[in-house]
């Protein structure tokens, strides 16, 4: 749900609509299941599947032709494309040389990292906006409820400073500066909160299928085409690579999310990426295919 275009080129907006909704206390939580059927690892190094866990896709083990199945699955993707990211960065942060270490500190590995960083909070940041400036309305009209979204609308502050905060660090600090633990004491003042509202949300979207699911689908592509609208090019440089980068397509046994033009791919590799270091951090290559983290502890260690 909910995209961006170039031309026939189409990236679902739900990668823009990360939520967090109300307190679900009649649903059983929605976290990853076991971690053995959920994804293809690309060698028995760490990777973008730890250390937080990857989300189910609903439609893996339910059967409806009613769209809530479709969106919350749509939206299970976007939000592992979230996590993977920030797998991403968790794995291989504490693995870059330090500026100490005068034989192996490259100061270009520290800057493209840097810049790896602050696209994820971006992502972060304009899948929430999107969400909170169309998703929510269009939901909160077609449910009668103008407030059905206001908890979610709420929980969304609960990680934005840690958000702002790291992407301060990641815009004015210079790679002989870079210092893991920092970062680390950053990103781990927020992450819970933001990944709890990423699992949580999924249930929420579970619990949709009291709507009419042909007007459901019709708000979907409504907020969709608002949200296209919005869109701008600077997204197709620093976002649209780290989607394409992290979508890994082999997840639960094979998957078309995104969907996108064949042509997608090498676009996004020979322009808008072509150049920009800090895609050799994604998961995977721009055809969703896993490949191994350059900067991981081969024992799995890393401080």
């Amino acid at each position: 749900m909910l995209g961006i275009q170039l031309r026939d080129c189409r990236i679902p907006m739900s990668i823009a609509i990360a939520g967090a909704f109300t307190n679900f206390t009649t649903i059983p939580r929605l976290i990853p299941m076991s971690k053995t059927n959920m994804t293809t690892k690309p060698s028995s190094a760490p990777w973008a599947d730890e250390p937080f866990p990857l989300i189910e896709i609903p439609s893996t083990r339910t059967k409806s032709d009613h769209f809530y199945l479709k969106a919350a699955s749509e939206m299970s993707h976007a939000h592992n494309v979230l996590l993977r990211s920030l797998n991403a960065i968790l794995q291989q942060g504490p693995c870059l040389p330090a500026p100490t270490d005068a034989t192996r500190f490259r100061a270009k590995d520290v800057k493209d990292f840097l810049h790896y960083v602050h696209c994820w909070v971006k992502m972060v940041y304009h899948h929430h906006w999107v969400e909170e400036t169309y998703v929510f309305p269009e939901l909160g009209k077609l449910s009668g409820k103008p407030d059905l979204m206001d908890e979610p609308q709420h929980q969304h502050e609960s990680f934005q400073p840690g958000l702002k905060e790291l992407d301060k660090y990641a815009t004015v600090t210079q790679a002989d500066q870079y210092r893991w633990p920092d970062m680390k004491q950053i990103i781990e003042s927020f992450s819970k909160n933001l990944t709890d509202h990423l699992y949580d949300e999924i249930r929420k979207f579970l619990e949709l299928k009291d709507l009419d699911s042909e007007e459901y689908r019709k708000t979907w592509t409504k907020a969709e085409e608002m949200a296209k609208q919005s869109s701008n090019i600077t997204l197709l440089y620093d976002m649209v690579p780290l989607i394409l980068g992290c979508a890994d397509k082999s997840y639960e046994g094979g998957n078309e999310y995104p969907p996108y033009h064949w042509v997608m791919p090498y676009v996004v590799k020979y322009w808008f990426a072509a150049g920009n270091g800090a895609w050799r951090f994604n998961p995977c290559d721009f055809w969703g295919r896993p490949r191994p983290l350059p900067f991981v502890a081969k024992d799995g260690t890393g401080n």
